[in-house]
């Protein structure tokens, strides 16, 4: 199982995100076949990208000492407790903020920018830590 174990995640996440964008297709028919295309292609592309990296990780390894052990877990575990309150404060606050200036919409556009901010901070982060 060990041996296969990565190939079958991907292949059930490659899965999954087709059949999601089979049925965004079937819901929302005006929807591009190339947007869909590219979903699917993209998401084929990136999971290639990680299983050779991944390869080529394992054979470029020499010894057989794991790369994190119980410390890098407690830090990273720490790391995510912390953000998650950090992340929620920080988002009430922000909420907070703009409904006292008169705000009583939010753009999805500007969102899904500030959930990428946090996805990517908390990445870089997680990075960090880890080397830590």
């Amino acid at each position: 199982m060990k041996k296969w174990g990565s190939i079958i995640i991907a292949i059930m996440i490659i899965g999954g995100m087709s059949i999601g964008f089979y049925l965004i297709d079937l819901f929302i028919p005006d929807l591009p076949t190339g947007t869909v295309a590219a979903g699917i292609g993209g998401s084929v592309t990136g999971v290639a990208i990680v299983l050779v990296v991944t390869k080529l990780k394992q054979l470029r390894k020499v010894n057989n000492v794991p790369d994190v052990d119980e410390r890098t877990w407690l830090n990273i575990k720490n790391f995510y407790a912390i953000s998650l309150y950090v992340v929620l404060i920080g988002s009430m606050l922000l909420v907070c903020i703009l409904f006292a200036f008169g705000m009583r919409t939010i753009d999805i556009g500007a969102l899904s920018i500030y959930l990428l901010l946090i996805f990517m901070l908390l990445a870089a982060g997680t990075f960090i830590v880890a080397r830590r």
